[in-house]
């Protein structure tokens, strides 16, 4: 008898634990993309859209939704961020880009996005393509760009980027395309 008793108890201890482990896990479940959605209304806080195009981009969690904004089906992380056919953005790339860990490619280009690229860009080591052309960026190319080793196309064209071109962007030995042309490197 005790036997039996000692196996029901410890049977139930492990439906109690079960369910309370798959209740936590579910109920976490839809917010396991939050450092992306705080990282995505930093970025948005950071520009301008007179013509309404993103503001999709709001306190809604499911990112999948928000325009120019694509997120892996299996952990709704955000892959890509497309706000290249909008055209009237204006405003600063926010540093809170590089807390978008799984993104691949960042298009932001023919709007009037202005100041420094962010460093933070290099923290997305899966990065594979950077397209800022038609912008107005300035300062110098972030040497922290080599970090993301697995860029293949950077295009910074028409931009004010200034100073020399950074060696370390040697070191990026999956870079296929690059065009920088129309900045003030040297």
């Amino acid at each position: 008898m005790p036997n039996s008793i000692s196996f029901s108890c410890a049977a139930t201890l492990i439906w109690c634990f079960s369910s309370l482990l798959l209740h936590s896990y579910s109920s976490s479940a839809p917010y396991s993309n939050e450092t992306d959605h705080l990282a995505l209304l930093a970025i948005r806080s950071h520009f301008h859209d007179p013509i309404g195009f993103t503001t999709s981009l709001n306190n809604s969690i499911n990112l999948g939704q928000w325009t120019g904004v694509t997120c892996a089906h299996r952990h709704q992380k955000v892959t890509k961020l497309d706000l290249r056919k909008y055209q009237s953005l204006r405003g600063f790339l926010s540093p809170y880009v590089g807390n978008l860990s799984f993104l691949r490619h960042i298009n932001i280009a023919d709007n009037s996005f202005h100041g420094e690229i962010p460093r933070e860009i290099g923290n997305l080591f899966r990065l594979e393509t950077l397209m800022i052309t038609d912008n107005s960026f300035s300062g110098l190319m972030p040497t922290n760009l080599s970090r993301c080793s697995n860029l293949i196309a950077f295009h910074a064209n028409n931009n004010k980027l200034a100073g020399e071109i950074p060696e370390e962007i040697g070191c990026l030995f999956k870079l296929q395309k690059l065009s920088i042309r129309r900045n003030l490197l040297t």
